[in-house]
């Protein structure tokens, strides 16, 4: 044969055949498949195929050697210049050049081949397609898969990976029913892009070199190695059965009612296994330790190995995983709890080295922070959740790393109608590939209840609060009603019509504390939160005063997070006499911080309900006489209805519920009356006929955004797995620091992150761009340059940047990805100052954040 496998290129650079990257990439899949996946997810593919788990081994590893038989084609094999040369010396080369997708002609060469042993179409098309997508998304048209010599290697090649992993002179293709495709294609498919990414790492280089004398024995010693070494392989960690022995600085006599309820849950259960648990219950409660407990029971009986704790900010990832890590350390765990968020990389400063056309991605996976949801154990954003249903990349990795742990989803109350239909796409998700769910929420409106738990029972769902609510895996749903709280309290209501007269608020707040004590003014915008907060400074107010919103640059808003929960956080030591927080809601959720007051913007009760959880939060504080009483202001306007940039945030129907409630309320039992007023709350009944229209426009508005989600979903698992389907139709890419907004995780305008450089460090920078067609791409940086760069920056309005002259900004490329750096101006006040479309100014003030100016006096919200 003039063209052996041996010669037949694969990679180059250091060259390696196709030979030897199909045996490489078979092997290391059926380690990934034997070492990353589950117990639990192998027993249900091998389950679902009708196979044994051996059989299953071979399986994946011929699938996974198959990859890239699309190789072996004129177009392809003429892109590299020395093979062209010797395919020109013998009459080879395609009568027509041109670029061609490998992947699509690994489609067509299997689906000839396979029909050759009467694969049925089924299969053809089921496994023929994870070979298509393997490079997800990509665009492009297959090769002629040829004859003569082309056909005799592409025959070759399946029948030696056919004997080398299936042992058989056949091909059979177990046939995944229907309704389990979804999931058999999204792991398998899984299994084989990281597979092929670890085969092309540096790992494998030299693998031409040694494979013909080592063997396969040396692919496995090494991929073991990498998988262990890399946090890919888990470690059998037993926590215990008990609550106390899973939490052991809590004393069983110290366990509150909703934390016994829940161990009593899973004694009681026995072998009936829990696909999802939802715990409703105020603050204060011991929610996360019992939903914690509850995922690692749930991923026990699921033979799960870790979990991952989703939240709705960045700034509660950062709080949760210091906790989660504790716990670890505290049962001697090997390993360790990664951060996963859209920031979370700048501590990582390892790169993996991959040789490969998808190094970009590639790279990014294999590095530490990145492999959080592969690893055992993540703690971080619910949006690195959510894209794994959505249309990104390789968002077949987040399910294939889901795959091997207990979901936990906290502050389940606080995500709206678009992004709850995408979680509820993630849960059925989740159903299909066995993934346990425990949902945690302080309050939850009944239909968005029903909605969650929906998709795993067709039962009406029984209402009870505080209580616990699970449903097992044949579909029964039960509930437990938690009878005593560890904190019955009564929480004082008023209301001041002065939302919008920011000199007013700081009046009323400096009063509250004239005598000492520490308050809590919450807005709904980071624009009033800037007035109020410039008002009390301008009021001469003599104590500590502190503004906390998103809009900070990230080491900023990092050091006032901390500064917050130093000041008040459980440890008093540093609680000072006299202080006020202005804050947005990034204070809402999850931080668990204690004020002895707190002024709040009108928000829908429910909100109302979660923030009046950090009044009197821990028992222990010494509180002023003065502020003895839990009490909630609640900020209204002047007149009902005119709710100016606060409708813009909330619907207006549920600021009108929420005022007319509040009218006659001027105490509130916790947690007795709280369900009762998230019902209400939600309730269009209630409305007076001025207020039914905004409710009809709300419930349009929400039916439209439920909508907009199915643009950017994957297939519910039932109709197979989309990107199997058909690979073209990935819309979005899920690079480092810009997947969050691409992937659409949330509505609202589009956003970038920004920094402002003065001229000399921009012009620093500049010389180091290289300029691309009409703008400058800056790639050329260290780890530490881009680390400095992205904490300094900032995430705005993609809109209201407009046009800036090209010589004044930078595209961030390569670790800066998603990034501009722009020439900024200082003026007289030290800040730094970049003018944008229509004389629009962003102005970066150190004590205030982003502002931005229209005009010569009008500083406004953005």
């Amino acid at each position: 044969m003039s063209i052996t496998l041996q010669q037949a290129w694969a990679k180059t650079e250091p060259f390696q055949s196709v030979w030897t990257h199909s045996v490489v990439t078979g092997v290391v899949a059926q380690e990934v498949l034997e070492h990353v996946l589950s117990q639990g997810s192998r027993e249900e593919l091998a389950r679902v195929l009708c196979c044994s788990e051996e059989v299953l081994r071979g399986l994946v590893g011929y699938i996974a050697a198959l990859h890239d038989i699309g190789k072996l084609s004129a177009h392809f094999q003429a892109g590299w210049k020395d093979m062209a040369e010797h395919m020109a010396q013998r009459g080879l080369l395609p009568v027509i050049p041109g670029t061609v997708r490998h992947e699509i002609t690994s489609f067509t060469i299997m689906k000839r081949i396979w029909r050759q042993y009467d694969v049925s179409s089924n299969a053809l098309f089921f496994y023929g397609g994870i070979l298509r997508a393997h490079h997800q998304g990509r665009f492009g048209e297959g090769g002629r898969t040829g004859d003569g010599v082309w056909k005799a290697l592409q025959e070759e090649l399946e029948r030696k990976m056919r004997r080398m992993f299936l042992r058989s002179e056949e091909v059979v293709l177990p046939d995944p029913p229907k309704q389990d495709r979804g999931a058999v294609g999204a792991l398998l498919l899984g299994v084989v892009i990281l597979a092929d990414w670890i085969a092309s790492g540096a790992l494998f280089q030299d693998a031409e070199s040694w494979l013909g004398l080592s063997g396969t024995a040396e692919v496995r010693r090494r991929a073991r190695g990498f998988l262990s070494d890399s946090g890919l392989k888990p470690v059998p960690e037993d926590f215990g059965d008990g609550f106390t022995e899973v939490w052991p600085e809590i004393p069983r006599e110290g366990m509150r009612e909703l934390q016994r309820s829940v161990e009593e849950i899973f004694a009681q259960e026995g072998k009936e296994r829990i696909v999802a648990m939802l715990v409703e219950a105020p603050m204060g409660e011991g929610k996360t330790e019992a939903g914690i407990y509850a995922a690692l029971q749930m991923g026990k009986q699921w033979h799960k190995n870790g979990f991952y704790v989703a939240l709705p900010t960045a700034a509660t990832s950062n709080q949760m995983v210091a906790r989660m890590r504790a716990l670890l350390e505290r049962h001697k765990c090997e390993e360790t709890v990664r951060l996963l968020h859209s920031m979370a990389w700048l501590t990582d400063t390892v790169s993996a080295g991959i040789n490969s056309e998808e190094t970009e991605y590639a790279a990014g996976w294999l590095q530490p922070t990145r492999r959080g949801l592969l690893g055992q154990f993540a703690v971080g954003t619910v949006d690195q959740a959510m894209m794994a249903v959505l249309l990104v990349k390789y968002g077949v990795l987040r399910l294939l790393g889901l795959s091997g742990k207990a979901l936990v989803i906290d502050e389940l109350h606080a995500y709206d109608v678009y992004m709850s239909e995408i979680l509820t796409l993630l849960l059925q998700w989740c159903r299909v590939l066995e993934i346990p769910v425990v949902m945690l929420s302080a309050t939850l409106p009944p239909e968005k209840k029903q909605q969650m738990l929906s998709v795993y029972t067709s039962d009406a769902v029984p209402q009870a609060y505080p209580s616990i609510t699970w449903v097992s895996a044949c579909g029964r749903v039960r509930t437990k009603k938690i009878q005593s709280s560890a904190k019955r309290w009564t929480l004082c209501v008023n209301t001041m019509p002065i939302l919008h007269d920011s000199a007013a608020v700081a009046r009323a707040a400096v009063d509250r504390v004239s005598d000492g004590g520490c308050l809590c003014v919450l807005m709904n915008t980071v624009d009033a939160a800037q007035k109020v907060y410039s008002a009390i400074q301008a009021a001469g107010f003599e104590g500590t005063l502190l503004l906390f919103h998103a809009r900070f640059p990230t080491r900023q808003r990092d050091e006032i997070e901390r500064e917050c929960i130093r000041l008040f956080g459980k440890e008093k030591n540093f609680r000072p006499a006299k202080a006020i927080l202005v804050a947005t809601q990034v204070v809402e959720q999850s931080l668990d911080v204690d004020f002895d007051a707190m002024f709040t913007a009108l928000a829908p009760i429910d909100l109302l309900l979660q923030r009046a959880g950090r009044i009197h939060r821990h028992v222990f504080s010494l509180r002023p006489e003065k502020l003895a009483v839990p009490t909630l202001t609640v900020l209204t306007p002047a007149l009902e209805g005119e709710y100016e940039a606060d409708g813009f945030v909330y619907p207006d129907c549920l600021l009108d519920s929420s005022y007319r409630l509040l009218s006659g309320i001027h105490a509130i039992a916790i947690p007795e009356d709280m369900p009762a007023l998230v019902e209400k709350g939600y309730d269009p009944s209630a409305a007076s006929p001025e207020e039914f229209q905004r409710w009809a426009e709300h419930l349009m508005e929400n039916e439209v955004k439920a909508a907009m989600s199915i643009q950017y979903e994957i297939g519910p698992p039932d109709q197979g797995y989309t990107p199997i389907q058909d690979a073209g139709e990935l819309r979005f890419d899920d690079i480092e620091g810009t997947s969050y907004l691409s992937a659409k995780t949330r509505l609202g305008e589009p956003s970038i992150r920004v920094v402002l450089l003065t001229a000399d460090a921009f012009g620093a920078y500049a010389k180091r761009a290289v300029k691309r067609d009409s703008i400058y791409l800056l790639s050329a940086v260290s780890q530490q340059e881009a680390r400095e760069l992205m904490l300094d920056s900032v995430s705005v309005r993609w809109k209201l940047l407009g046009q800036v002259p090209p010589e004044k900004v930078l595209e961030g490329g390569g670790l800066l990805s998603g990034l501009r750096i722009y020439l900024a101006e200082v003026d007289e006040r030290g800040r730094r100052v970049l003018t944008v479309q229509n004389e629009t100014k962003l102005i970066l003030d150190k004590a205030l954040g982003v502002i931005w100016k229209r005009g010569e006096n009008n500083e406004t919200k953005f």
